[in-house]
C-alpha cells in the first residue's frame, strides 16, 4: 500500500483513504485515529479545564462521580466510566468496573500468588485490578 504525507502547518489536517475495500484493520485505524481528538473537559468547583488525553493518569468512579486524575491534578467528569472506555484510544486499559489507566503512566506491576495485579504507577500510586479484567490485562501485557 502506497502512503503519502504532505506536511503544511498552514492547511487544516485531515486524511483521505482511497482504497477497493473496507477491511477490518482499516476500520480499527480509522476508529483510532478519531478517537485521538477527544476532549474531556475536567471540573474544578467553577473552574472548567480541557485535559489532554496524553496528560490523564488515571479515571476512576468515586461515590457517584467520575474523577480524573492527570499530570496537574485532580477534576470531576460528567461522562460514566463505560462511556470514557468506548471514547478512549487503546493505551487508555480498563482494570476494573470503575477504573481506567493509561498505559503510559504503569511504571511496573506486582503480580501475587493468588492472581491478582497490582499496579504501581509513575506518579508513586497503585491500584488493584479486579478478577474480572485480570485476563484481559494479562494478554494485553502478553503475560
Amino acid at each position: 500500500m502506497k502512503v503519502n504525507f504532505f506536511i503544511d502547518e498552514n492547511q487544516p489536517e485531515y486524511i483521505d483513504f482511497h482504497v477497493k475495500k473496507l477491511t477490518p484493520a482499516m476500520q480499527s485505524m480509522v476508529d483510532e485515529l478519531q478517537k485521538q481528538d477527544v476532549l474531556l473537559w475536567g471540573y474544578q468547583e467553577k473552574v472548567v479545564t480541557p485535559l489532554k488525553l496524553d496528560g490523564i493518569i488515571r479515571i476512576k468512579t468515586e461515590s457517584t462521580e467520575v474523577h480524573v486524575q492527570d499530570i496537574s491534578g485532580t477534576y470531576k467528569v460528567k461522562q460514566r466510566i463505560y462511556q470514557l472506555a468506548e471514547l478512549l484510544p487503546d493505551n487508555f486499559i480498563q482494570i476494573s468496573s470503575g477504573e481506567i489507566v493509561n498505559f503510559d503512566f504503569i511504571d511496573h506491576l506486582k503480580l501475587s500468588g493468588n492472581g491478582n495485579i497490582i499496579l504501581i504507577l509513575n506518579n508513586g500510586g497503585e491500584t488493584y485490578v479486579s478478577r474480572r479484567y485480570v485476563s484481559k490485562i494479562k494478554r494485553r501485557l502478553g503475560i
